[in-house]
């Protein structure tokens, strides 16, 4: 054999490699994304779109227990909304943790405003949010 073609060889194994290696994190990536998705929430380039806003059954029930891809925001701690943060920028409901309390007040972006349970919010990139009055539920 001709070193030429040895190192043909070799360059061709290399690219089969790399291409291998390239679908392999395309397809865990794409997994991953799916395991964290709240049904009827699309995440695309980091970011959260959804078309419904329902957060009651059939029965016109309230739907508070846990879904995958819910948050959890604990009272007086700051959390950062970006694509590599906390949360991912989109749109949100919040629902209060205690089923007693009908308005929570939260801090987003250095100000502090009453919200409603069930309301929604749009958080942006480089946003901080955090509860001051009680935990909440992002969904």
């Amino acid at each position: 054999m001709i070193w030429s073609e040895i190192a043909l060889i070799c360059v061709g194994a290399v690219l089969v490699i790399v291409a291998l290696a390239w679908v392999i994190t395309a397809v865990r990536r794409r997994n991953k994304e799916k395991e964290y998705q709240v049904d009827g929430v699309k995440i695309i380039d980091g970011v959260r779109y959804t078309r419904s806003n329902d957060v009651v059954d059939e029965r016109g029930n309230v739907k508070i227990s846990l879904n995958k891809g819910d948050h959890i925001l604990e009272r007086g701690r700051e959390y950062l909304v970006s694509k590599s943060g906390d949360l991912l920028p989109g749109k949100y409901t919040i629902l209060s943790a205690d089923e007693n309390t009908k308005q929570v007040n939260i801090r987003i972006g250095g100000l502090v405003r009453e919200y409603e349970h069930f309301s929604s919010v749009v958080l942006s990139e480089g946003d901080h949010i955090s509860p001051v009055s009680n935990s909440i539920v992002l969904r």
